[in-house]
């Protein structure tokens, strides 16, 4: 979402395309740093690999040139990181949509929407108020990482944000961005979650 917003080309691939073999091979071979996805090569052959999601997006941000994005201020930019760091504590919807299913998934689901979305939800939902975006009228990149876990969230439970209406409004604001809109219309879509979980491509 971010290399959309900003207009800034990539390509995207998985092991088997980047390295010639499965995730599996592709950690135990030690190719991945930490072991884990995802990662980010700029430069090519003799540039550097980056792992971490944190560290690839907070890159990814200063490099879009929408005034604002990634804020200048010492202290603004430490309100943006917080909520940043705020969707990273709500991360297990990942897996959860992803990886686990049948008894597991909704073990997971359960424990999730009761007791680890909730009261970051609420703090979230107090902090964006009215504004049109978590720090104000202009998108920064903690707004893309909240939206990713809340969209994954609104998969799972349809009616997860239907006691926090602005909730919604903020996402149709994310979501009408330049560059984010053609890609959310591109993007592939999870389904069978919970079951045989996979990305299907739009048609």
């Amino acid at each position: 979402m971010i290399l959309a917003y900003g207009n800034i080309p990539y390509k995207e691939d998985n092991c088997n395309s980047f390295f010639g073999m499965s995730f599996q091979e592709a950690k135990k071979a030690g190719k991945l740093p930490f072991g884990q996805l995802p990662i980010f090569e700029v430069g090519g052959d003799s540039g550097k690999l980056i792992g971490q999601s944190g560290s690839i997006n907070r890159y990814l941000a200063t490099l879009v040139k929408v005034p604002g994005f990634y804020p200048s201020d010492p202290l603004d930019l430490a309100y943006c990181d917080m909520i940043y760091e705020t969707a990273q504590d709500i991360a297990a919807i990942n897996p959860i949509v992803n990886v686990f299913v049948d008894d597991e998934f909704k073990f997971k689901k359960v424990g999730y929407f009761a007791n680890i979305l909730p009261s970051k939800l609420s703090a979230l939902y107090e902090l964006l108020g009215d504004k049109k975006f978590f720090c104000g009228d202009v998108a920064t990149y903690c707004d893309f990482a909240v939206y990713h876990q809340f969209d994954l969230c609104r998969l799972v439970v349809p009616s997860v944000f239907d006691k926090f209406p602005k909730i919604y409004q903020w996402m149709k604001n994310v979501e009408a961005l330049a560059g984010v809109k053609e890609y959310l219309e591109q993007r592939s879509v999870p389904v069978d979650i919970g079951t045989k979980p996979m990305l299907k491509a739009k048609l």
